[in-house]
Order: C-alpha cells, then structure tokens, then sequence
C-alpha cells in the first residue's frame, strides 16, 4: 500500500468509529478495540515499513464499509477532528 492509500485508510477508520460515537452504535466494544488495533498498525508501519499490517475481520470490514455508505449519504461530519490528520498537516 502506498503512504497516501495508508492515510486514507486510516481516515476511514477513524471516521467510521466517529459516526458509530455519534450517530449509530454500529460497532461493539470488541470491533471497535479491532478497528483501532488496524488503524494504530497502519500508523506504525508509515514509520516502519516492514511492519505488517493487522487488518479487521472480513465482517467488520463489511460494516466499515457500510459505514462508510451511510457517511457519504448523510454527509457525516465528525464532531471532533481527526487528530492523525492534523498531525500530518504539522509534519508538512
């Protein structure tokens, strides 16, 4: 995966687990420990490239997914920030 495809999909994670804080329960207490354990490796690995990833299961990825839907159609923004990206933006 490329830095930027990293980025992005670290973003989508955060964003999914945003709108199940704020809008729809979708994750349990364990999908969510899962979702972040992915998200954290993926930051790991842009400063170690032969980190391996951890990816989720294929049946959160599929409510990440549809989270993701449900984030386009309605618009979904995030109260809070993405605190990784603007840790990019102050690298830059």
């Amino acid at each position: 995966m490329s830095k930027n495809q990293i980025e992005a999909r670290i973003a989508q994670l955060y964003l999914a687990l945003q709108y199940c804080s704020e809008r729809s329960k979708t994750f349990t207490a364990g999908e969510r420990i899962c979702i972040n354990q992915e998200r954290f490796q993926w930051m790991h690995i842009l400063e170690d490239e032969t980190a391996s990833p951890r990816p989720v299961s294929q049946t959160i990825e599929n409510k990440i997914k549809e989270v993701s839907r449900l984030v386009l159609l309605h618009n979904f923004k995030p109260y809070y920030g993405d605190p990784f990206k603007e840790e990019i933006l102050l690298q830059n």
